[in-house]
């Protein structure tokens, strides 16, 4: 068995007889290089991946005007991020380019690589989070002057590279994994997708009769079905646009449901990140109210994403939403899953509309359409379902 001794660092424990302990700055510098002319801008993002942002993605940050302080940046440079290393923004620069001073540039005798998951563990472990003395939630500063003031537990280098393949060997193990079940989600994505679309166009009974629908994206169609536009069987409700619009400060960590795209998971609400507002300001709102059995759709951003509230108190929705609500003659639950259907995707696109963002409007989903919507009308009263009907027909 081998001999262990107590490091004397509490995040750290025991460690084997043969490793040492060092502060920070006895065998870490920080660099700060000169910014060649045609350096592009260095990232270092929260995933542990410190590269060019032309080659992972430009939009999302704040431009600098005057690069003041920029420095330059190595491949094989290690990096941690000043304000978002407690995330996990710690790796091994795989570019040369330039970057703010808010990332530290390090360099050490030691193997790099063994420093990058050693600091990393520190932030999945909440090391840092439990040193900062700032009042910011979920953030601290992880800035050269900690970096070096912080003591670490080092192996012999030859031992250290060796941590650092192994980690290296199973992380592509696992990674191997993760794609191999991503691949099995998809095929299952794709096979749910199928069969909504085939059941929601064809029905449950394979041998039924069939008719052609006169709809080219849907085909045939049992001959007891009918087409029509969305709207002459349900009611739309938006979400509210006036100036009595929840402001930030007036949302809560409770109080009545404000829902917008995020709680909408899959075909279902998901009420575990959900923004609240008061009961006052929700009766001031004129937005919809919403009901059970009401399906909320995103008109912008995640455009289509819907789901079905089958909740009692599911309160209102951001203005990004809006609320269907279905007449005698639809059942929601099947609405539900026409609109998941590819019978409805070709109308979305066809719908949007919007010079900087794309969206829809109520109208735009109400007449999701002659061409691509198809019910069933509900076997019970169906008669007399169909007299109402078409006494509503214009």
């Amino acid at each position: 068995m081998r001999e262990t001794k107590d490091s004397n660092i509490k995040w750290v424990g025991e460690i084997p007889s043969t490793w040492i302990t060092e502060l920070g700055k006895h065998f870490m510098t920080c660099l700060d290089r000169p910014v060649k002319e045609d350096d592009g801008v260095i990232t270092c993002f929260r995933d542990g991946e410190v590269t060019l942002r032309s080659k992972r993605r430009e939009e999302g940050f704040t431009v600098s005007f005057q690069e003041i302080g920029y420095q330059g940046i190595e491949p094989g440079d290690l990096v941690v991020h000043g304000m978002d290393g407690f995330a996990g923004a710690i790796g091994i620069s795989d570019s040369r380019g330039k970057a703010t001073p808010v990332l530290n540039v390090l360099n050490t005798e030691q193997d790099k690589r063994y420093m990058m998951y050693t600091l990393r563990n520190m932030a999945y472990t909440d090391v840092f989070l439990a040193l900062s003395t700032g009042i910011r939630v979920r953030s601290c500063d992880t800035s050269w002057k900690k970096l070096r003031s912080l003591e670490y537990a080092l192996p012999p280098l030859d031992e250290q590279r060796k941590i650092a393949d192994k980690i290296e060997q199973k992380s592509k193990q696992v990674d191997a994994l993760i794609a191999n079940q991503q691949a099995q989600i998809e095929k299952l994505k794709q096979y749910k997708q199928s069969l909504i679309t085939e059941v929601v166009t064809k029905g449950l009974d394979s041998n039924a009769s069939m008719k052609d629908s006169g709809v080219e994206c849907i085909g045939r169609i049992p001959i007891n079905w009918r087409t029509g536009k969305i709207h002459a069987f349900a009611e739309f409700f938006n979400g509210d646009r006036t100036s009595r619009y929840p402001k930030p400060e007036e949302l809560l960590s409770e109080g009545i449901p404000f829902l917008n795209s995020t709680n909408i998971n899959g075909d279902s609400l998901d009420l575990t990140e959900c923004k609240y507002i008061s009961l006052e300001k929700y009766n001031t709102l004129s937005g919809a109210k919403i009901d059970i059995n009401d399906i909320l759709y995103c008109l912008r951003g995640s455009i289509g994403k819907c789901a079905i509230n089958l909740t009692e108190k599911a309160g209102t929705v951001a203005s990004s939403l809006m609320t269907i609500r279905c007449k005698e003659s639809l059942n929601p639950h099947f609405l539900l899953y026409v609109l998941l259907s590819s019978v409805i995707s070709p109308q979305v696109y066809l719908s949007m509309n919007g010079t900087c963002a794309a969206n829809l409007s109520a109208e735009s989903v109400g007449n999701f359409v002659i061409k691509g919507f198809v019910f069933k009308v509900r076997e019970t009263n169906r008669g007399q379902t169909r007299k109402n009907n078409k006494a509503k027909r214009v």
